[in-house]
């Protein structure tokens, strides 16, 4: 029921009333937390049974100079890089990521998918073992690295299958630094 009072004097009455009830809130709120007490760890319990056996890993390797040649029969600087964490497996159902790594010379680092490359006329291809670089530049000395991702888990009849949310093309386009983020075991 409203008291019979002027319109501003109204407004003033709801605030105070406001305000006390947060008050009241408040103290309880207090009063609840300042009593409750933390006891004694209890004794510890059994060991319970082992988990499912947990995803594979994503493989990495060191960073590696390129040393291409030139070719003269194909005009091109070519190189084989022995790559024995790429399986067939993993050609079937995995992923593969590559970066080079470049050093301007302030001393920055940028690490690039090597995707972006291929409009500088940078092309892989991949088998079991083995990674062939094809290019029309001679990029011998930048590092290289490669990721493999196995495939652990398959997408049903998906033609466009996602690792941790992102798509396969999605993942090849990330910066490295990016990838690592994904990819880590914290997420």
């Amino acid at each position: 029921m409203r008291p019979h009072l002027p319109n501003h004097s109204y407004i003033k009455y709801l605030k105070m009333k406001s305000i006390k009830s947060l008050l009241v809130v408040a103290s309880i709120i207090v009063i609840g937390l300042v009593s409750c007490s933390k006891g004694s760890t209890g004794p510890t319990g059994a060991t319970g049974p082992a988990g499912p056996a947990g995803p594979d890993s994503v493989l990495y390797s060191p960073w590696t100079p390129l040393a291409l040649t030139y070719v003269t029969a194909d005009t091109l600087f070519e190189e084989t890089i022995t790559a024995p964490a790429i399986t067939q497996a993993i050609l079937d159902s995995g992923v593969i990521l590559s970066y080079v790594n470049f050093k301007e010379q302030n001393g920055t680092y940028h690490v690039l998918p090597t995707v972006g490359l291929l409009g500088q006329g940078f092309f892989e291809d991949f088998s079991v073992g083995a990674i062939n670089i094809n290019s029309v530049f001679d990029y011998s000395t930048l590092p290289y690295r490669y990721v493999v991702i196995p495939g652990s888990l398959k997408a049903g009849n998906s033609a466009n299958p996602k690792i941790k949310g992102y798509t396969i093309q999605e993942l090849k386009a990330m910066p490295y630094e990016q990838v690592q983020q994904v990819l880590s075991n914290n997420n």
